[in-house]
């Protein structure tokens, strides 16, 4: 799983690049706040991202500072921590050290700070603070009495030779050699023993991978975790706990805005199938998602979820025109928006399986013409393929005509090397539809779902016509409701005779 990273973000009004970024789950109390914003001073993108690169390391060694647990360092690194400062100061002014007076004043402030211990938290501590962070080392408050010492004691020897130098003795510093090579012996961190989610991720997509399941929900489920890792801040699984990713639920909801279903129905349920499958191979001892859910409130309903009579006809009677009128679309989606609302009105089909139909899928078999609903073609949700049998309305409308006469391939748009990018463009076929229905169509109730509404429909008005409730769900793919309603298969003269109960629509 590739993880998102953070990036620079760019001030809609001033134009100036921020670092901001969420303070990890398990750091928000200790920092005493959920994000880190910081002005990266520039304008320029490039820039923008140097500075953050810089800063965002610079972060991430302050959080493990924090994480770490405070422990003494001896002597020998304290004075080689303090070296550090030496030879910066060292460094930095090697051409130029500038005038005497300076470092007699430099020296006078060292004099009256070596002996007071706020004085030398005022002075020293800042480059203190910046060499635990830069080692990313947590220190007890003795450790950090005897590192602020040794910070004055260098600043001493520093000002010393600077004072030398701004006389223009350049000669090496007899003492330099004291401050020992930096080498740490804190016992190293361990190495993540236990499972990561990236781990368990890869494990899941295996699996998923090898049982013929779509590259889409690979993808969506690496966003979702890449999301949840962010939020962590981490990616050891043992250190999850199940208000971690209550927090994260929570997070998603009230910071990003998304809805409780998006949210329970999309990201959690990514997390809870990832850590499902791990525990079910014993890959961790815990699953720490298992009883986290997220309420989703009961929908409002004031509608009927399918289109009214007035509503399809006024969308087949556009789809009869949609060539009439000059626009900006494309060919194959001028295409999709003529013929796809047709057949889901006649077969209550899903709109993406109707536009990923190609036109080796349509079939006469003892008379009857069907369509194939297939995965060979793309997405079909039951992942199973099924045969609807076309209506005498589609019939007369030109449908068979218009698939007769089509070269050979996708009927709405025009293919793709892989099966990935053919669902893709099936997608796009799709959601073209939608937005023509919206805002050419004009049907802009809210409560109703410019191309689902056509399988509630179908639903309804099949039951209206006295079809039975199993004829419906296997003409739509429907599942069954019973193990058993697995094993029926229905002949296609079957269908075709319930389909045909489908009153007529009558679109000018």
């Amino acid at each position: 799983m590739t993880l998102i990273m953070p990036k620079p973000v760019k001030d809609p009004k001033s134009g100036i690049y921020y670092l901001r970024v969420r303070v990890p789950a398990d750091l928000v109390n200790a920092a005493g706040r959920v994000e880190v914003s910081k002005s990266l001073r520039t304008r320029d993108p490039a820039v923008a991202k140097e500075r953050f690169a810089f800063e965002y390391a610079t972060l991430q060694r302050r959080w493990s500072a924090m994480r770490a647990a405070p422990a003494p360092l001896p002597l020998k690194q304290i004075v080689s921590l303090a070296g550090r400062v030496y030879q910066r100061l060292m460094e930095d002014l090697d051409q130029e050290p500038g005038e005497s007076s300076i470092w007699e004043g430099v020296a006078r402030l060292n004099a009256q700070a070596a002996s007071n211990e706020s004085a030398l938290e005022k002075w020293y501590g800042p480059s203190v603070d910046e060499l635990l962070v830069e080692e990313g080392i947590s220190t007890d408050k003795t450790t950090r009495t005897r590192l602020l010492k040794e910070v004055q004691s260098a600043w001493e020897q520093a000002t010393e030779q600077q004072h030398k130098r701004s006389r223009g003795d350049f000669s090496p510093d007899p003492n330099a050699g004291r401050f020992p090579d930096w080498r740490s012996e804190a016992p190293p961190q361990a190495h993540l023993s236990g499972p990561t989610i990236s781990a368990l991720f890869e494990n899941w997509k295996r699996d998923h991978l090898a049982n013929g399941k779509s590259e889409t929900t690979v993808r969506d489920f690496a966003q979702k975790l890449s999301s949840f890792t962010e939020f962590l801040g981490h990616e050891d699984v043992e250190r999850i706990a199940p208000r971690d990713i209550t927090e994260w639920t929570d997070y998603l909801r009230h910071e990003k805005g998304l809805t409780p279903k998006t949210v329970g129905g999309k990201y959690l349920a990514a997390v809870k199938t990832v850590f499902k499958l791990a525990r079910s191979k014993f890959l961790i001892a815990v699953d720490p998602a298992e009883d986290v859910t997220v309420k989703i409130p009961k929908k409002l309903r004031s509608r009927s979820p399918g289109f009214t009579e007035v509503e399809a006809e006024r969308i087949l009677s556009a789809a009869n025109r949609v060539f009439e009128h000059p626009s900006n679309m494309g060919y194959h989606n001028k295409l999709a928006c003529r013929w796809v609302p047709w057949i889901c009105a006649y077969t209550g089909a899903r709109v993406a399986e109707i536009t990923q139909l190609r036109k080796e899928d349509l079939l006469a078999v003892n008379g009857i013409h069907q369509l194939t609903v297939t995965p060979e073609a793309g997405s079909v949700k039951a992942r199973h393929y099924r045969v609807v049998p076309v209506h005498p309305h589609l019939r007369e409308t030109g449908l068979l005509d218009f698939i007769n006469a089509a070269e050979q391939g996708y009927l709405f748009h025009a293919g793709a090397a892989t099966a990935v990018d053919a669902v893709k463009r099936s997608g796009n076929a799709r959601d073209k539809i939608a937005d023509w229905v919206r805002n050419t169509v004009g049907i802009e109730d809210n409560r109703v779902q410019p191309n689902h509404a056509w399988r509630h429909r179908f639903k309804t008005v099949g039951r209206n016509a006295d079809i039975s409730i199993e004829y419906l769900d296997a003409i739509q793919g429907h599942a069954g409701r019973t193990a058993g309603e697995g094993y029926r298969e229905y002949p296609i003269e079957t269908l075709y005779r319930e389909i045909c109960k489908i009153p007529r629509i009558e679109a000018i």
